[in-house]
């Protein structure tokens, strides 16, 4: 018999019955105590439950990395940290002044798509509109809403994206971050020289974030000499199901 199974079939469970009640919360006018409340008795199920998920799936892609592949990986890593450092340095240098961060645990998805529930609400000082970033300081998204003990993130692939980018380094770079399945940088200046591989970063003067934060690296160059500007599309590598902590800025 194994007997760690049980644990793990009574989540599975009752998982579909904890989701239905949050959407039920989201999609009613139950009231924001009352989703506080729930949140609170069942965000610990959930997060074990968002927590299991991501260690399985490592767990999983760990099996298959054969030695070869394990001694690939120790090889570049050198060069992988010395690259890091690079774009650090350079991050640094258009990194508005240190702001203040509070640690959050994710407990979950929202019913909305794009949209994740964090450990952090009102008690904590957390208002709506304040920037979510990852531990290495990438960008995730914004406050959207806060309940006294929990808050939604609405993250940068929100279909309803929208704020201001540049790219690092380079002059006239000033476009729009928007989302469309993708994320993009539109409104560039169409003189502007961009590759593949440019650092694209948060520019401070819509208000929205501070600037030089990390959002993503250019995947493509779209330009059409029939359009007065061009875009870029952004490979941002966010992926919520690999992180557990988010980070918010509180003053900036």
């Amino acid at each position: 018999m194994n007997i760690t199974s049980k644990p793990l079939s009574r989540i599975k469970i009752l998982l579909p019955f904890l989701v239905f009640f949050l959407l039920l919360l989201n999609l009613t006018p139950i009231g924001e105590m009352a989703q506080n409340s729930f949140l609170s008795v069942s965000s610990p199920l959930i997060s074990a439950f968002w927590s299991r998920g991501i260690s399985t799936h490592q767990s999983i892609e760990g099996e298959y990395v054969d030695r070869l592949q394990l001694i690939s990986t120790i090889v570049n890593m050198q060069r992988e940290l010395e690259e890091m450092e690079d774009l650090r340095t350079a991050l640094n240098l258009e990194m508005d002044n240190e702001f203040e961060l509070l640690d959050s645990r994710i407990v979950g998805k929202a019913a909305e798509n794009d949209q994740l529930i964090i450990s952090r609400g009102e008690n904590d000082g957390v208002l709506t509109g304040m920037p979510v970033v990852t531990a290495s300081r990438s960008l995730v998204g914004e406050v959207v809403k806060t309940l006294p003990d929990f808050s939604f993130v609405k993250l940068i692939s929100h279909p309803e994206t929208g704020f201001e980018g540049k790219i690092l380094g380079k002059e006239d770079s000033l476009g729009v971050v928007e989302s469309d399945e993708d994320i993009f940088l539109t409104m560039i200046n169409r003189e502007t020289k961009l590759e593949e591989g440019d650092i694209v970063i948060t520019y401070p003067g819509g208000g929205l974030y501070p600037g030089g934060i990390f959002i993503g690296e250019v995947a493509e160059v779209i330009r059409d000499d029939a359009e007065t500007f061009q875009s870029v599309r952004i490979d941002s590598e966010l992926n919520p199901q690999n992180l557990a902590f988010l980070f918010i800025i509180i003053d900036f």
